[in-house]
């Protein structure tokens, strides 16, 4: 019986030295967290999104704080949070720019032709893994939304097997564009009221083109020869629209056969 209480008791004597040792360490080597951290945590959305390019909203005002992050990188909450941001670290703010999804497809069902039956999993990933599935287009939207499911937004919102977007919802966060698996949705930075954009990834040549795909560049150049700006090129079949010659006249777009050569900018 002695040997129990005493074997307690020494126990319990070396359970309460190492707590007090534990407690002095915890003073003496504690890391004081800059209170900047808090405050910039406080200023952000908190979507968690990695659109700026960190794991979560805590590591990006972590980031910030050691001076690793910009501090207008938080695509959610745009030029408000950035300003509020800049007012915590006490620096001035450059404007920041709008960034916006944009698929480069415009084939909806009906519109784009099938070379099979497709009874798989119905999710885009699944479907580019077997050749595309029954799309006979390799380069175009599969149609199964694994963008309108990665969006946290409710910005997509699939159209007769096409996503559109909703440029007054999308934050540019990139979800979207991760999750097309084959690489049709691009970040474009809206900065001008009128801006023409290629809605169409094909590398077909022409007459396979037009067979499998009603909506497909067929690389015919008529863009590239009427542009009044040199702004137009065909580069691998496809045009290329130069941003710094571009006017906005839109003469490409009322010219295109196809139709592929879309209005993005503000004034949407």
């Amino acid at each position: 019986m002695n040997l129990i209480l005493i074997s307690v008791a020494t126990m319990g004597g070396l359970g309460a030295l190492f707590a007090f040792i534990l407690s002095i360490a915890n003073v003496k080597f504690k890391i004081e967290e800059d209170p900047k951290i808090e405050k910039i945590l406080e200023a952000l959305p908190g979507a968690n999104c990695g659109g700026c390019g960190h794991a979560s909203c805590r590591n990006y005002a972590e980031e910030i704080v050691k001076g690793n992050a910009s501090i207008n990188a938080c695509v959610v909450g745009g030029e408000s949070i950035a300003q509020g941001i800049a007012k915590i670290m006490g620096v001035e703010l450059k404007s920041t720019e709008k960034k916006i999804a944009f698929v480069h497809c415009r084939a909806h069902n009906g519109e784009k032709m099938k070379k099979a039956d497709y009874e798989g999993i119905k999710k885009c990933s699944a479907a580019d893994m077997i050749l595309g599935a029954d799309l006979a287009c390799c380069y175009g939207c599969l149609g199964y939304g694994d963008c309108e499911d990665a969006c946290l937004f409710d910005a997509i919102t699939m159209v007769k097997g096409l996503p559109e977007i909703d440029i007054v919802k999308c934050t540019g966060c990139g979800s979207c564009v991760k999750a097309c698996p084959r690489n049709l949705i691009s970040l474009e930075i809206l900065n001008r009221d009128v801006q023409y954009k290629i809605a169409c990834a094909s590398l077909d040549k022409g007459k396979k083109a037009r067979e499998i795909c009603l909506k497909s560049c067929i690389g015919c150049g008529i863009c590239e020869r009427i542009c009044p700006f040199d702004a137009c090129h065909m580069i691998n079949g496809l045009p290329y629209i130069d941003e710094r010659n571009c006017q906005g006249c839109g003469v490409c777009a009322q010219k295109c056969p196809r139709d592929v050569i879309v209005e993005i900018g503000m004034n949407e």
